[in-house]
C-alpha cells in the first residue's frame, strides 16, 4: 500500500511572496549599511547547512555524487550554495574540460540582489583561494510558475542538473497552499503546490541526479510521502517516465516529548529514476 499523503499545512504569511520580498528588502538594506551583515542562514540553530555540506562531501568522496551542475532552489542570501561550492570544489575542478555551473534561484528579487552582493564581496576578499575561482550565478525564478527550460543554456536539455538543493523552500511553498485536498489535479484543476513542486524537481534533475532537501515543517516520513509517490512511480514505469526514490538521510540530534521521538529539522536525499524505454 502506498504511504498516505500528509495533511496540508495551514496557510501562513510565510507562504506569501510579499513576506519574503519584505524580509529580503530589509536584509539587503542592512547589508548595504553593514557589509558584515550577510543575512539569515536558515536552520543555523540545527547546523543544517554544515550537515548538508558534509553529507554531500561524503557522497563525493565515495564517487557517488559527480555534481558539476548545481541548482539551489530558494537561494536566500546564497550561503548554502557558497558552502557547497567551497567544499565540493575545494581542490578545483577535477576535469577542466567539464563545465561547472552553479546557480541559485529565488522568486524574490531582493533575495537575488542580496545573494549577488554577498557573493561578489566574498570573491573580492578571497580572490584566487581554492573554489572561489568558480563563479556562482543568481536569477529571479519562480519555482511553481517558471519553466525548467528557462534555466538552461543553449543546447542543453531542461533536465540537466546533477544536484538540486532546498533548505526551507518546500516549507514556504507548502505554507502558501491554495489548492488544498487536490493532490492529483482532476480535469480543469491544478494539483496542490506540493505536487507541483515535486513535478518541477523531476523536470530539473537529470536521470540519476540527486535532490537534497531540508525541512522544519515536515518530518522525514512526510517528506518521503510527498516526494516518493507510488502511483506516480507505477505510471512512470509503464510510460517511460521519471520518479524520485530516497537515497539517503542526514542524522540530527533527536528529542522525546510526550512519548514521541522527533527532531527540529530533517534532511533527506532523493535520486531521480527513469524507466527504460522499451
Amino acid at each position: 500500500m502506498p504511504a498516505p499523503r500528509p495533511a496540508h499545512l495551514e496557510p501562513s504569511e510565510l507562504g506569501t511572496k510579499e513576506y519574503w520580498d519584505n524580509l529580503y528588502a530589509t536584509e539587503l538594506a542592512n547589508h548595504e549599511s553593514n557589509p558584515e551583515d550577510t543575512g539569515t542562514v536558515w536552520f543555523d540553530d540545527a547546523d543544517a547547512e554544515a550537515k548538508m555540506v558534509q553529507f554531500l562531501a561524503e557522497l563525493d568522496d565515495e564517487g557517488n555524487l559527480n555534481a558539476r551542475t548545481i541548482l539551489d532552489l530558494g537561494c536566500g542570501n546564497g550561503s548554502l550554495l557558497r558552502a557547497v561550492r567551497d567544499e565540493i570544489f575545494a581542490d578545483g575542478v577535477p576535469d577542466e574540460d567539464t563545465e561547472v555551473r552553479l546557480l541559485g534561484v529565488d522568486y524574490s528579487e531582493a533575495s537575488v540582489s542580496l545573494a549577488r552582493s554577498v557573493v561578489g564581496e566574498v570573491a573580492d576578499a578571497e580572490a584566487g583561494a581554492g573554489a572561489d575561482g568558480l563563479p556562482i550565478s543568481f536569477a529571479v525564478w519562480d519555482m511553481l510558475q517558471g519553466s525548467a527550460s528557462e534555466l538552461v543554456q543553449d543546447g542543453q536539455a531542461a533536465a540537466c542538473w546533477d544536484l538540486v538543493l532546498d533548505k526551507g523552500t518546500f516549507d514556504a511553498i507548502s505554507l502558501g497552499n491554495t489548492t488544498r485536498d487536490n493532490d492529483d489535479g482532476g480535469a480543469g484543476e491544478s494539483p496542490s503546490v506540493e505536487v507541483q513542486y515535486r513535478t518541477q524537481v523531476l523536470n530539473l534533475l537529470r536521470p540519476g541526479g540527486r535532490f537534497l532537501i531540508t525541512s522544519c515543517n515536515w518530518t522525514e516520513t512526510e517528506l518521503c510521502a510527498w516526494m516518493e509517490d507510488e502511483e506516480e512511480r507505477e505510471r512512470a514505469a509503464q510510460n517511460g517516465g521519471a520518479w524520485l526514490v530516497k537515497a539517503g538521510r542526514v542524522a540530527y540530534p533527536s528529542f522525546q516529548f510526550g512519548g514521541v521521538q522527533g527532531q527540529t529539522v530533517c534532511t533527506v536525499c532523493f535520486e531521480k529514476r527513469v524507466a527504460p524505454v522499451s
